[in-house]
């Protein structure tokens, strides 16, 4: 259900305003909001202005707000490491803290970027090194001493070594080109050509884009042999450096997030406050406040403030204007065995205040629809088996908890309409269990087609009423009688319709129409000229019930072709091999197909009936 709100005023002497911002925060129940005050009646309220902070609780902000900047940027800084409990107050050593986290922010930033530059060098060092050692069988031997010169050429794939070697073969004919995969996956050049000719050929390779791969200085004017011996002996020195600086961060993690990480805490709660108290309001002597809150919780946050300040707080409830509807915000509370459904809810937009909570209806009719469709004790005993291994298993998952509780209910149905459909496996119940049932889905189509259709008109029907109730708490009478005679329109068309069938009914399909007759002008004048085509739409809503029925002749009949190519196997390993691979495929599908069209069902055609989303969550300033 949604909570019903009250719009409250509070009002207290000036310098009481941060301890009751406080109580108010440890209560949990009020969501502070400023613009309230523009919404109370003319002549109930005296003149107020906004609140000014005095220069004591604006440097208090100021300095906070610094301070929590400086923690939040060190603890972005130290690793995430399990950290000793401190029993710190931070209030106490919150001096202390400020004067302390400069030196250790100027400490972990000095680190941070050492090791940001020596993982950028390591990166171009381990790029080096590819290159070093995959020219160095290519390199012939003797060409360092006999004047030759080297050029080394990455390319990013085969296709880019023939475009080097037609490139070397035009600028400068003669040049050998060898090649070879790296182990990094790319492709590595080496041009061999005298050192008088190699400018002349880096141009051309340059010209087409084809740039020289460049060492650093300190392997310019070295042997090959010596260029990647000193190239390891730095990728060691900077690891062993960058390990270090690890160790320095994780140390100073382990110790320091004792301490940082509470009082961080403690600065956002009370920057909260701080921050709130500038959107409130003040007359010469005292602060006002406005809110919402719960109001089943209004008597009891009146009874904490008279506890912690006595008769000086005062806490009144204002009238809730039309134009307040709009901006009352939103929470839901359901008893324990509809709040997992609350699930599905959270898929669409919030409810309006003035809407109705589809929660307990979702709840009763999203499992039955699903049992229709599934229907088979087999498959609802294996997901009831699945849906409590899950409840155990996930218990501090929120989210997977509530979707395993939902699928509990829903395989319970499962198995009581597979006793009424008498299937287990399909019909393989019947034939090894002699299990009978009361209807035959496979054989009992058009009785099947009747009964989802009156399901649907039922479901319909009910959205229908509940769209009368939330367009009544709105304050739109015209809507309400719009759908009040949709309602009646709907009875008597269904009438109607069943007279053809039931030649007893006959006797009154005249005063059905004649009431057709004079409901027709009231829906044009409550609806308008659209009203036509929205009673098309209602019906158009019930047929598509149908697809409980469809969907769940699909399921059953999948189940018995598994059972005939089990049976048709000719050995009874394979054919229970096939029977359990083709039933678990229905039991995914199973799972997902009435899933998917019974939440079809409540989001498009009942939900629409009287849902009316945009409503704004109730966030009440609380302990973080």
């Amino acid at each position: 259900m949604i909570v019903g709100m009250s719009k409250v005023e509070i009002a207290g002497p000036r310098e009481m305003l941060l301890p009751v911002l406080e109580t108010i925060r440890r209560a949990g129940m009020l969501q502070i909001a400023p613009d309230i005050q523009q919404r109370i009646r003319e002549g109930t309220v005296q003149e107020l202005r906004p609140l000014a902070l005095d220069a004591k609780v604006l440097g208090e902000l100021l300095f906070l707000e610094d301070l929590g900047r400086k923690i939040g940027r060190l603890l972005t800084l130290l690793p995430s490491v399990p950290a000793r409990e401190a029993y710190l107050n931070p209030p106490v050593a919150l001096n202390s803290i400020a004067s302390l986290v400069d030196k250790h922010l100027g400490f972990c930033e000095a680190r941070a970027q050492r090791l940001k530059a020596l993982q950028s060098e390591l990166g171009e060092l381990k790029r080096y090194l590819v290159f070093l050692t995959t020219i160095e069988p290519l390199v012939p031997r003797g060409s360092e001493a006999s004047g030759l010169e080297l050029i080394g050429i990455e390319a990013r794939d085969s296709a880019a070594l023939d475009q080097l070697t037609r490139i070397a073969e035009r600028v400068l004919p003669g040049t050998v080109v060898r090649s070879a995969k790296a182990e990094d996956g790319s492709y590595i050049g080496l041009l061999t050509t005298e050192k008088a000719l190699a400018d002349r050929l880096r141009e051309g390779l340059r010209a087409s884009q084809l740039p020289e791969l460049t060492l650093p200085p300190f392997l310019e004017h070295l042997s090959l042999p010596d260029k990647i011996k000193a190239a390891r002996e730095r990728d060691a020195a900077l690891s062993a450096e960058a390990a270090a600086i690890d160790k320095e961060l994780t140390d100073a993690a382990g110790s320091w997030r004792a301490w940082y990480g509470p009082v961080q805490s403690w600065l956002e709660q009370r920057l909260s406050l701080l921050r709130t108290s500038a959107s409130l309001y003040e007359t010469e002597r005292c602060f006002v406040l406005f809110g919402w809150m719960p109001s089943d919780a209004v008597a009891d946050l009146r009874a904490q403030l008279a506890e912690h300040h006595g008769e000086a707080v005062v806490v009144e409830e204002r009238e809730i204007l039309r134009q307040d509807l709009d901006t009352v915000p939103v929470a839901l509370r359901n008893p324990p065995y509809l709040r997992p459904f609350e699930l599905l809810v959270r898929l669409l937009p919030l409810p309006r205040y003035t809407s109705i909570d589809p929660t307990p209806f979702i709840a009763i009719f999203f499992p039955l629809f699903f049992g229709m469709i599934l229907g088979d004790i087999g498959y609802g005993l294996i997901l009831l088996l699945a849906a409590v291994a899950t409840i155990v298993l996930a218990r501090a998952r929120t989210v997977v908890r509530q979707a395993a509780e939902i699928l509990l209910v829903a395989s319970i149905y499962t198995i009581v309409f597979g006793a009424l459909y008498g299937e287990c496996f399909g019909e393989l119940g019947s034939r090894l269990f002699g299990l009978t049932g009361y209807i035959d889905r496979r054989t009992s189509l058009i009785p099947m087609v009747y009964f989802t259709l009156a399901v649907g008109g039922a479901h319909v029907i009910i959205g229908l009423v509940l769209g009368v109730v939330s367009a009544l708490k709105g304050r739109h009478p015209r809507e309400a009688l719009f759908r009040a005679f949709s309602i009646l329109v709907l009875i008597c068309v269904t009438g109607i319709l069943a007279s053809y069938f039931a030649p007893v009914s006959a006797l009154l399909r005249r005063p059905l129409i004649a009431a057709l007759l004079v409901i027709a002008p009231i829906l044009l004048v409550t609806g308008g000229l659209l009203a036509p085509f929205e009673l098309l739409r209602y019906f158009g809503n019930i047929i598509s019930y149908v697809r409980i029925m469809a969907v769940g002749l699909a399921s059953v009949l999948l189940a018995s072709v598994a059972n005939r190519l089990a049976g048709a196997a000719g050995s009874a390993w394979l054919g229970v091999t096939v029977a359990i691979m083709l039933h678990g495929f229905n039991i995914l599908l199973g799972v997902f197909a009435p899933a998917v069209h019974a939440l079809r069902l409540h989001y498009v055609e009942f939900f629409s009936k009287f849902v009316e989303p945009g409503g704004k969550v109730f966030k009440p300033l609380k302990m973080q």
